[in-house]
């Protein structure tokens, strides 16, 4: 008897899947979302989405392959956008505060408790080639022309100081908030406060 030939996959499907799910991962949190109900929602059976996904980790794994991609085009262009390394701080902050997930802790549970650890630390990888990475390219750049003050002493170098700004970046305001603070007076704030207590006197001048 010959064997079936395995149908191939169509990337109009495998995309629609990716991004239901993201907004169903996002919304619910990996644990509350069945594949049945993300089956359901692109219009397929189980066993048709099981073609694309071998599990729903696998999907999960997927869904933040696609974001962190996306999120590292979009902050290296701003890195090699026009302007001084402040304002293109201030740009790469107001991006991640456009862009992150309404609840980051329930994802930051769902990677830590129900990912396996090869994907956990693929994840881990993917978060500092998008997000690290290019904010670190940032303070080197500044730290080579000589606007971080002594950089070398206090051992500020790029990686440590990139950790630091994206500790310094708030969660979304939640409801509570009366008037909401527009995101990029939030992230002017945010690296006006870091950059001003290392920089040295001609980077003030030369407003950084």
């Amino acid at each position: 008897m010959a064997r079936r030939k395995k149908q191939p996959l169509d990337e109009a499907t495998r995309s629609m899947i990716i991004h239901t799910a993201h907004d169903l991962f996002m919304e619910h949190g990996y644990r509350s979302v069945t594949t049945r109900q993300i089956a359901e929602a692109c219009g397929l059976t189980q066993p048709a989405m099981y073609h694309y996904f071998a599990d729903k980790e696998a999907l999960y794994t997927e869904v933040l392959r696609a974001v962190t991609e996306e999120t590292k085009i979009a902050m290296n262009e701003l890195v090699a956008s026009e302007g001084s390394v402040r304002e293109r701080l201030i740009k790469l902050v107001v991006y991640i505060l456009n862009n992150m997930p309404d609840d980051l802790s329930q994802m930051e549970r769902d990677i830590r408790q129900e990912l396996r650890p090869e994907n956990r630390q693929l994840i881990n990888q993917w978060w500092q080639e998008c997000y690290l990475v290019p904010i670190a390219s940032l303070f080197e750049e500044g730290q080579q022309k000589g606007h971080l003050k002594g950089a070398e002493q206090l051992g500020l170098d790029p990686i440590p100081s990139a950790f630091t700004l994206l500790s310094m970046v708030q969660r979304k305001p939640r409801g509570g908030a009366s008037i909401p603070i527009p995101a990029e007076a939030r992230a002017t704030r945010t690296v006006d406060i870091l950059l001003y207590g290392l920089a040295s006197d001609q980077g003030r001048e030369e407003k950084i």
